[in-house]
């Protein structure tokens, strides 16, 4: 059996901060060689490593002063009548006192002195924000602890006494999505950014343009080896803005279409159907008008109150019903967004059919309430359909709503269907990342805040979030933690990243979200009928974004 890698962080004691950091890479990097499977087993040993040196060689002066050794401490002594003044280490000192006459002679003298107690450890403190909105996800903020703390053990190893300190806030409901965006650029304006900010990846654009942030390449190209190598390459693309990586994945998810099992089996389908019916949605044998006459059967049979949930507030979810009548949201090439004409007047006749002719949807769903209006129903079988994200179903068994049994007893998961024959089922992705402010670069904490983020992005640390949370892997060493392999749920919806799409990354995104979502409203409260949205919907967003709208067919 092949020995374990093994870097010895003490070796390195004495060493410049440079020698430091070059010597423990070339142990990282040209150290015993071991398997693939040992070396992603390895890989997060490995890059803690690898940020020690980091730590020593980049702050510079302020860790090497902080660890050096305390000054000798100088005592005089009158010694046979003439005044000596010594450096004494210790508390008996031996010296030589030559003088004309008698001829020298040794006088031992016993120095009393009181020493000057060693200097505290220096602490450079960082500070984060993240955000749920749910609560699960709230290794988000707390891996910094974990990885501060980590961090420190090894400073510790090596002697050095300076220590890293994380403080921050994560933000929970009834703190949603865009109140913790004003709290973020409030706290900028009054100088009082986090160093590390997480936020959705299609803030990426707007932070940039607008000095929020910095560009994070050569931290990334510091650490390739020993840890960016690893994260699944699909989700750098949502950190990358103008040919720069403006930061680095957290975590990325799907949205499912959950259906309750336990109605359709009301509803006389035996559990062959109930099993296929998944796979049926992925086949696109299943569209959008399917859903709402299978959902009018159970809400016309008394079986459930409403046929379909679907979120309460403005989000992107509803993004899919668009997608799966083949709209589009982004084109990459021409760096623009979308409107795709047909899809948008599908979309918007779906809508206004599901809550005024199928009467499966209510008309003050986008006005509700998240317990009354989107987990009740969906944990106590009032509904038929929920459109919810991979997170709900960990947010339902941490709340007690469901329990682990009763979660797969009662609840299944697909896709997004098509909305119409032809077409292909749908899930929506939303990377969450991890940026450093500009305000953390004029403080000097950019160092620091860019290693912590390098130490979280760890595949055990990931691990704890996917599982408590139920968020996907970000890296591929992280699919084959025992914690993630376990979890039943992450493995079975895994699949669903090969049909997902993303939020554009573009400075005007909010404006393209913020307008489609006022309009879905409207036409479920019923102040709009469809062809009237359509059109209040493309003047808007021509208005509101101009020449970075694309309209197509």
């Amino acid at each position: 059996m092949p020995k374990k890698a093994y870097i010895s962080l003490t070796s390195h004691i004495g060493m410049s901060p440079r020698e430091k950091k070059r010597n423990l890479e070339q142990d990282i990097l040209e150290g015993e060689r071991v398997s693939r499977r040992e070396a992603l087993s390895t890989a997060g040993k490995v890059a803690v490593s690898a940020i020690v040196a980091g730590v020593v060689a980049g702050v510079g002066g302020y860790l090497a002063g902080s660890a050096a050794v305390p000054p000798p401490k100088t005592v005089t002594e009158t010694v046979a009548g003439k005044t000596v003044t010594v450096t004494a280490p210790a508390k008996t000192v031996t010296t030589t006192v030559t003088g004309p006459a008698p001829p020298a002679k040794t006088v031992t003298a016993t120095v009393t002195s009181t020493a000057t107690a060693p200097a505290a450890p220096a602490e450079i403190a960082a500070t984060a924000w993240a955000v749920g909105p749910d609560p699960p996800s709230e290794y988000r903020y707390k891996n910094f602890e974990i990885a501060a703390e980590r961090l420190n053990k090894m400073l510790g190893t090596m002697g050095i006494t300076t220590r890293i300190k994380v403080s921050g806030q994560f933000f929970v409901r009834p703190v949603e999505w865009e109140e913790y965006r004003k709290k973020f650029y409030l706290a900028f304006k009054a100088g009082e950014a986090p160093d590390i900010y997480l936020t959705g990846h299609e803030d990426v654009g707007y932070l940039a343009e607008n000095n929020y942030i910095i560009p994070l390449d050569d931290y990334i190209k510091e650490y390739e080896d020993t840890t960016y190598y690893d994260i699944i390459p699909t989700l750098w693309d949502a950190c990358k803005y103008k040919g720069k990586t403006w930061a680095v994945p957290q975590d990325t998810e799907v949205r499912p279409l959950y259906f309750r099992k336990d109605v359709l089996r009301k509803l006389g389908w035996s559990e062959d159907e109930i099993e296929e019916f998944p796979e049926k949605i992925r086949r696109a044998e299943i569209t959008l008008d399917d859903i709402l006459e299978i959902a009018k059967e159970a809400v016309d049979k008394g079986l459930v109150k409403r046929g379909l949930v679907h979120r309460v507030k403005e989000g992107y979810d509803y993004l899919q019903f668009y997608l799966g009548y083949g709209g589009r949201l982004w084109d990459p090439a021409a760096g623009k967004m979308v409107f795709s004409k047909k899809a948008w007047e599908k979309t918007l006749d779906w809508f206004y059919r599901a809550v005024y002719e199928y009467k499966v949807i209510l008309p003050t769903q986008f006005s509700g309430d998240w317990d009354k209006d989107f987990h009740e129903p969906a944990t106590k079988g009032t509904t038929l359909f929920i459109s919810g994200g991979s997170w709900h179903k960990g947010e339902w068994v941490k709340k007690g709503l469901l329990s682990e049994d009763e979660f797969w007893k009662v609840m299944g998961y697909a896709l997004h269907p098509a909305g119409e024959p032809g077409r292909s089922p749908v899930t929506l992705s939303h990377p969450l990342i991890y940026t450093v402010t500009t305000q953390a670069k004029d403080r000097g904490k950019a160092d620091i805040a860019a290693m912590l983020i390098t130490l979280v992005t760890d595949p055990h640390l990931n691990s704890i979030h996917a599982v408590e949370s139920t968020h996907l892997a970000i890296l591929y060493s992280e699919i084959s933690d025992s914690r993630y392999t376990k979890d039943k749920f992450l493995h079975d919806v895994a699949y669903m990243l090969d049909y997902t799409n993303f939020i554009p990354s573009h400075p005007k995104w909010s404006d393209y979200s913020r307008t489609v979502f006022t309009v879905l409203r409207a036409v479920e409260t019923g102040d709009m009928k469809p062809d009237m949205a359509y059109d209040t919907l493309l003047s808007e967003l021509q208005k509101a974004l101009g020449d970075a709208l694309k309209v197509e067919d």
